[in-house]
């Protein structure tokens, strides 16, 4: 008898019970060791227990004796033997669909029919990059499917994916009976057994008795990754797809790309969503072309042959062959982080070889500039990056706006300390505190303010509302006036940083949700879209954060005895920035309008800021 799991231990024994095994070829489900929490019924809703998005499964025997409403799928074989992975994620999707419904039992449940052509599309999907894999070279299943022909209505109040996309998606995690031997817990990670994320082609593979599955049956979506052609340069648009781009550079010998990266897309995958993200848009982008110009390739070479339309379909079929062993492995890595709000460059990597180079510039980033202590560029930090932001002017204990706007003015380098925790929002301190529990783990955290830009009023006239819709929406915190555009450079780097520190010093980011640059979306529109899930706040997020500059010393790529590349530092440098970010062109609309009015309208509500007003009319800007 093994213990069992808490639900608080980790993302999946909060599910699986710890069962009891005494063989794993015993053909049923052992039935006293689910978790406390798990329902105790002796109905099939015994199998499946319920967090909020979250399905998780038991697998059950099924034996002609059972009740035709419990069965799972069309399978009535004891030993399961026609069930599948397919019909366990259609039984969720029913269980799921009811429990929606009438929110009661999942008693009485019926399957629903699989949408046959959308299965149809998917395998050929799957079946395509199968084409091109090896055992020893695969395409990685991330870059397979195309996420854009997915439902992209995510604000349905109903799950609205069917199995098949759901596996598709990476949404669907298991943990055979089997995984470990006898008496070894297999939801125990120290075990070093964990669920493994199903992929299309697992739709058809039998399961077994006492099977456990995690079906995110409802998954956050991000399908703003879907509005972008990953393959086309930043600023044009693809003649193929109408879709904007997002290259900023290429360098194929290199290996690397430099992306503008959108703001809403997480950079590497979810536990629930393998598709919408960075690494996997650009992954697929560079398979579709490969695989497109492999098309041209082979069809001017059978043109230029005049071989016969039956000939040329035998040497496909011979080639496809000969192309299994030699095809290269699409590989795509992201060793540069944004935040999933945050916009702007992003470098990634399509070789090892300089992924690793720029892991390393980045791992000796933090070093480098604390040595140098100053903006300008050295090669003892290969790394420098810059960060575009638009903050709140939101003074406090009765200060203008002119001295709030000069005490950001004076910060040379701002010193924070960040309390160790996975939680967000973050907490920074200007000091550790003294009734710290362990003081050591405290992390230092250093920013430069390198520029302030013009001061925009959010407030007291038409220009300045018209800034303030343009910029939150109706989400404007009332104790904001005014904006200010910063340029930042990190010299620390740890997570939420510039948010952070900023919003200790009084200077949360605009559409800063978590730090007080924005007020949460709560309206009831906006909660159904969201379907009630405890981060639909955080989607409302619209980020004035930004990567604007990137440089960095080029790799100089060598090779090894064994055939693979290394990359060392050159002496020569690659640079690269952004000139405008989302917001640009409402603060450009907002200084063209107020420039108009005069002075006594653009102060109709700030008469006591004159230090930072222009006596010309030209609205309030930065001239401390």
């Amino acid at each position: 008898m093994m213990k069992a799991a808490s639900k608080s231990d980790n993302y999946y024994s909060a599910a699986t019970a710890t069962l009891s095994t005494s063989s794993a070829a015993s053909p049923s489900p052992p039935n006293g060791s689910f978790p406390n929490w798990w329902p105790a019924s002796d109905s099939i809703q015994k199998y499946i227990s319920f967090a909020d998005r979250i399905a998780h499964v038991i697998v059950p025997t099924l034996t002609s004796g059972e009740d035709d409403d419990a069965a799972v799928g069309e399978s009535n074989d004891s030993n399961n033997t026609s069930l599948t992975c397919g019909d366990v994620v259609q039984w969720v999707l029913s269980a799921a669909k009811e429990r929606n419904e009438n929110d009661q039992s999942l008693s009485n449940i019926a399957t629903q029919s699989k949408d046959g052509d959308t299965r149809m599309r998917i395998e050929d999907e799957w079946r395509e990059g199968e084409s091109v894999s090896t055992a020893l070279k695969v395409l990685d299943p991330a870059f397979r499917h195309d996420p854009a022909l997915l439902p992209q209505n995510v604000s349905e109040a109903q799950p609205n994916l069917s199995a098949a996309e759901l596996i598709a998606l990476g949404s669907v995690w298991r943990l055979p009976y089997s995984a470990t031997k006898s008496n070894v817990d297999r939801f125990d990670p120290s075990n070093g057994i964990k669920p493994t994320r199903l992929n299309v082609g697992d739709f058809n593979k039998t399961v077994h008795p006492g099977d456990y599955f995690r079906v995110h049956f409802d998954p956050r979506r991000f399908v703003d990754a879907n509005l972008f052609d990953w393959s086309t340069a930043d600023g044009d648009v693809s003649r193929s797809s109408g879709k904007p781009g997002v290259i900023v550079a290429q360098d194929d010998d290199a290996g690397y790309l430099i992306i503008n990266k959108p703001p809403n897309i997480p950079v590497h995958a979810r536990v629930d969503n393998l598709l919408e993200n960075v690494a996997s848009s650009v992954g697929r982008a560079l398979w579709v072309d490969q695989r497109r110009e492999s098309m041209l390739s082979n069809a001017d070479v059978e043109a230029d042959e005049g071989v016969d339309a039956t000939t040329m379909n035998r040497n496909q079929t011979k080639r496809k062959s000969r192309k299994q062993k030699t095809e290269q492995l699409i590989y795509v890595a992201t060793p540069q982080r944004l935040d999933q709000n945050t916009s702007g460059l992003l470098v990634v990597a399509t070789k090892k070889s300089f992924a690793a180079y720029f892991a390393k510039l980045l791992r000796t980033k933090t070093s480098g500039q604390l040595q140098q202590l100053s903006p300008s560029r050295s090669s003892s930090c290969g790394v420098h990056k810059a960060y575009r932001c638009l903050v709140c002017i939101a003074p406090q204990n009765g200060a203008s706006m002119a001295s709030a706007v000069e005490r950001l003015k004076q910060f040379t380098v701002m010193k924070h300390f960040l309390e160790p925790s996975i939680r967000a929002p973050k907490r920074f301190d200007e000091t550790v505190p003294d009734d710290a529990e362990n003081p050591s783990s405290w992390a230092e955290c250093l920013l430069r303010i390198t520029s302030v830009a013009e001061v925009c009023t959010v407030v007291g006239n038409a220009p300045s509302e018209q800034l303030a819709t343009a910029l939150w929406g109706y989400g404007k915190p009332d104790e904001c006036i005014a904006v200010v555009e910063c340029e930042i450079e990190l010299l620390t780097g740890r997570t939420h940083q510039i948010r952070g520190q900023l919003a200790a010093s009084g200077f949360p980011l605009v559409g800063d949700v978590q730090y007080g640059g924005a007020v949460p979306n709560t309206s009831d529109v906006w909660k159904a879209r969201c379907k009630g899930r405890a981060e639909s706040f955080l989607d409302s997020e619209c980020l004035a954060l930004q990567c604007c500059s990137l440089e960095f010393l080029d790799p100089l790529h060598t090779t090894k005895p064994d055939g693979t590349e290394k990359a060392k530092r050159s002496k020569s440098w690659s640079s690269f920035r952004l000139e405008n970010a989302f917001w640009t062109q409402h603060v450009d609309r907002y200084l063209e309008k107020s420039s108009s009015l005069s002075s006594s309208e653009a102060t109709s509500s700030l008469s006591d800021e004159a230090p930072v007003l222009k006596e010309t009319g030209k609205g309030l800007t930065n001239t401390l």
